[in-house]
């Protein structure tokens, strides 16, 4: 560019700051520097936070959800459940302190006999024989089972006539 030299760009019209103002700047920054850097430090620092304890990975034993129903309407066979079976107490031979032995319908099936202690189905066992009823357990649950009651009770006990 002709005409033009460096002595006509002058900043003559530019104020500068004062020493004054540029040592109050440069504290200012310096301070800022050195509150970042102990921000730094102190997150080095600080503990780590806490960290919730891990989920058990297998089957809660507090809370159990039975499926087995919605299983058989979908036509699987399921291996167990919390569902007790569809059981017809038939009959019952008590014992002393829940020992004997009942006879039932377990699921439809043909009747069948079975002792105190014994599996009657999916995990279900005969707990206790008692005169009228039978308890059947299963991973601490407890499901009763009553004998039904006669149709008729007068013709429940008839007396049968001697032979002549």
């Amino acid at each position: 560019m002709p005409g033009l030299s460096l002595n006509r760009l002058s900043l003559s019209g530019v104020r500068h700051p004062s020493p004054r103002t540029v040592r109050f700047l440069a504290g200012v920054v310096w301070l800022l520097a050195i509150l970042w850097c102990v921000w730094v430090v102190m997150q080095w620092l600080r503990p780590a936070p806490e960290v919730a304890p891990a989920l058990p990975s297998g089957p809660s034993s507090q809370y159990q959800v039975d499926q087995s129903a919605e299983a058989r309407l979908l036509g699987v066979e399921t291996t167990g459940g919390l569902t007790p079976p569809a059981v017809t107490l038939l009959g019952v031979f008590a014992g002393v302190d829940g020992a004997g032995a009942a006879v039932m319908s377990i699921e439809g099936q043909a009747p069948a006999s079975r002792r105190a202690g014994d599996e009657v189905a999916n995990g279900w066992t005969l707990d206790r024989v008692e005169a009228d009823k039978v308890v059947l357990t299963r991973s601490g649950q407890r499901h009763t089972i009553s004998m039904p009651a006669p149709a008729n009770e007068a013709s429940f006990m008839q007396r049968v006539p001697s032979a002549p």
